[in-house]
């Protein structure tokens, strides 16, 4: 076990514990990043909520470093039994760069996590797939009516996502159809 596995484990359950520290330290550090990243398969629920939350972090600050780890954050996301952790692998997995059948296995995990009860995952998702869709027509055609159906159908938080996303384009817009 790591002294990251642990400081992710310390303190109380709730809340993100030392997980901004961790993201903070981790920015400058490809060590630790490969440590979060391993941390991603821990037993221990808190460790995984807490690490996944971390590379979101570090992903935002400096992509490059949790992109080579795309892989194993793409296993570790599709095989994910903790919502709090989905919800950050979810957001990570839309912004990693992927290729081939990696892209695939993303945008279906992308898929999956609309059928979720959690209101969150399913609005993390639909800006995924956004993301996702960016360079990919075809996919678009089929996210597009997705978006739609969830700016008039969604918790208000969807709506509010989806109209945003069809507001702003962002991949969405209909030319080239």
């Amino acid at each position: 076990m790591s002294a990251v596995r642990d400081s992710l484990a310390a303190g109380p359950v709730r809340g993100l514990g030392c997980a901004n520290v961790v993201a903070a330290e981790a920015v400058g550090s490809p060590v630790l990043v490969r440590e979060l990243v391993a941390a991603l398969q821990d037993e221990r629920e808190v460790v995984v909520v807490r690490a996944a939350n971390a590379l979101k972090k570090v992903q935002i600050e400096r992509p490059e470093l949790v992109a080579v780890y795309a892989k194993r954050i793409l296993k570790a996301a599709l095989g994910c039994e903790f919502l709090f952790a989905a919800w950050s692998l979810t957001v990570v997995v839309s912004r990693l760069p992927l290729k081939g059948r990696d892209r695939a296995l993303g945008v279906e995990l992308m898929f999956e996590a609309l059928k979720s009860e959690s209101a969150f995952l399913r609005t993390f998702a639909l800006q995924g797939l956004v993301d996702f869709s960016r360079e990919d027509a075809a996919l678009r055609r089929r996210v597009r009516p997705i978006v739609e159906e969830f700016a008039e159908n969604g918790t208000a938080a969807m709506r509010a996502r989806a109209r945003k996303l069809l507001g702003e384009g962002k991949g969405l817009e209909r030319k080239g159809r």
